[in-house]
């Protein structure tokens, strides 16, 4: 198992997020303890682990989830 990634979780408010397989699943709206709140849309939100992140690269967040694993996140 690698390392978690370490985030900076107030450079990433409101940037991009991209599942493993390269979907864009929204923006982080907010974080708190070990999870963080992703938007999609207007409706569709999720609450993820942090340690799902698998890295950042100044403009995006990357998921080490496919589209599909984030489902379960889906707040109902």
């Amino acid at each position: 198992m690698s390392d978690p990634v370490i985030v900076r979780w107030e450079r990433v408010m409101h940037k991009n997020v991209r599942s493993r397989d390269g979907i864009d699943v929204g923006n982080i709206i907010s974080e708190a303890g070990e999870t963080f709140t992703l938007m999609q849309g207007a409706s569709r939100e999720y609450n993820v682990p942090k340690s799902c992140v698998e890295g950042f690269d100044g403009g995006e967040v990357f998921l080490n989830l496919s589209y599909s694993e984030l489902m379960k996140y889906k707040v109902q």
